[in-house]
């Protein structure tokens, strides 16, 4: 081999180490954060999965007032549109009854039955009266006190509304003035009344709702939809001769008939209808957390959360005043 041939032959290149990435800060000397290595623990290693308590609480926080204000909507938005409809099945029932003349004429009428169409020109009302004055049927329409006699008839006949939820069919009761005309429509007939004293009533007295000689109307409901301290009271004399009623009145009122307070045993319902909603959001949350396809879980429990919501919504609407 010539001199001329070790010259020409390619020189080898030193062979390199691959790149080696910088040990963490901390690690002991020699050691490299390669494929490995353990990741640094992270803040919420120590804990074992628990949440945070003041998430937990703004959770709650922020759950009680969607409920709240779930509840003002229900009271003044879908609780008109619940009582509109009923009014709607309502009007159609009596109407059938008094075209076939099977309408009731007074004596022990069952509970939430149609008995009266009642029309009051100067507010534009036009409502189906229903028996019965506890919360339950007052969220129908106004009620007829079970102890008084049927519109058009003899002595007084008391008729109680709501003023603010459900459809506020007498929220301008307390508009009338002397004079104005009231009608009313029964299975006797057709029936006009004018108007000739509007009147507060404190809570407690309940000489508006005691029976009496004149052939009046009385009209009562709520006087504030924050905390009702009273009721607005409009009395009106009938026009011409009453007819007779037919059958003998019940006797004796309950105190949730009496238009000032909420349904018996409706605080027990709402407890009940609040426990079941504890117990299926519970159930919903614990699902969630256990099921990888939440999709599946929401579209199962949703309708059953809705569900209860209402219920519950139903029960906290008859605790309050029957005629708010």
């Amino acid at each position: 081999m010539t001199a001329d041939t070790v010259s020409k032959a390619p020189a080898t290149e030193p062979a390199t180490a691959p790149p080696t990435e910088p040990a963490p800060a901390g690690a002991p000397a020699g050691t490299s954060a390669g494929v490995g290595a353990k990741p640094p623990a992270t803040a919420g290693a120590s804990r074992t999965g628990s949440a945070d308590p003041y998430t937990i609480a703004g959770a709650a926080v922020a759950l009680i007032a969607l409920l709240i204000a779930g509840f003002v909507g229900y009271l003044y938005v879908v609780s008109d549109i619940q009582q509109a409809r009923d009014q709607s099945i309502l009007a159609d029932k009596l109407s059938d009854e008094l075209y076939r003349d099977v309408g009731p004429l007074g004596g022990d009428i069952g509970k939430g039955e149609p008995v009266a169409m009642l029309r009051i020109p100067a507010i534009g009302l036009r409502q189906v009266v229903v028996e019965g004055t506890t919360a339950d049927s007052l969220a129908k329409g106004p009620g007829h006190l079970r102890t008084s006699g049927l519109p058009g008839q003899g002595g007084h006949s008391v008729i109680m509304g709501r003023s603010y939820t459900f459809g506020g069919p007498f929220q301008d009761l307390g508009d009338l003035r002397v004079g104005q005309r009231i009608e009313a429509t029964t299975q006797q007939g057709e029936f006009t009344y004018k108007v000739v004293e509007r009147k507060h009533v404190s809570n407690g007295k309940d000489d508006v709702l005691a029976p009496g000689r004149e052939n009046r109307l009385v009209l009562i409901t709520a006087d504030s939809w924050i905390r009702p301290g009273g009721r607005t009271v409009v009395i009106a004399d009938l026009q011409g001769p009453p007819k007779p009623q037919e059958g003998r009145r019940p006797q004796g009122l309950r105190a949730d008939e009496k238009g000032t307070g909420g349904y018996a045993g409706a605080g027990v319902r709402l407890l009940l209808w609040a426990q079941a909603f504890t117990l299926v959001l519970v159930v919903l949350v614990w699902a969630l957390r256990r099921n990888p396809d939440r999709r599946v879980t929401l579209l199962l429990g949703t309708p059953v959360v809705l569900a209860v919501v209402w219920a519950l919504y139903e029960s906290a609407a008859r605790v309050l005043p029957a005629t708010l």
